[in-house]
């Protein structure tokens, strides 16, 4: 028998998400998580249906660090590739991400920028001069 889309987050996705670590405070399921994009037509504007996800992962509260979209197990994989991709860029760019993550991975609260002219050493000695 085939599984539909929750029976596939209860069975497989949120198991597996318990034992990489995640806890039910990290864990948002289907969630909300776009007002929907703007769209403007000359004078008049109006909402696009908000983007919701099978499954939100936060490292804070504040901080969403992944969207897990699931799909039911008689359909293709491919064919939730296109509202991954979609929810991807809505929510948050990837380099803003992955910066991000590198920053928590380090331990560093916020960036420790020089705000010197980057252009005042030459490119190979950069490493030593920082």
């Amino acid at each position: 028998m085939w599984d539909n889309e929750a029976d596939t987050c209860r069975k497989y996705v949120l198991p597996k998400l318990y034992d990489s670590g995640w806890n039910d405070d990290q864990i948002s399921e289907q969630k909300t998580f776009t007002d929907g994009r703007i769209v403007v037509a000359g004078t008049k504007c109006h909402r696009k249906k908000p983007k919701r996800a099978d499954f939100l992962l936060r490292y804070r509260r504040d901080f969403l660090i992944a969207v897990v979209e699931a799909k039911a197990s008689y359909k293709n994989r491919g064919d939730g590739l296109q509202q991954a991709k979609d929810y991807g860029i809505e929510a948050k760019s990837l380099p803003y991400l992955l910066s991000q993550l590198n920053l928590m991975l380090h331990g560093l609260e916020y960036p420790q920028i020089d705000p010197g002219n980057a252009l005042r050493f030459p490119l190979n000695e950069i490493g030593e001069q920082l």
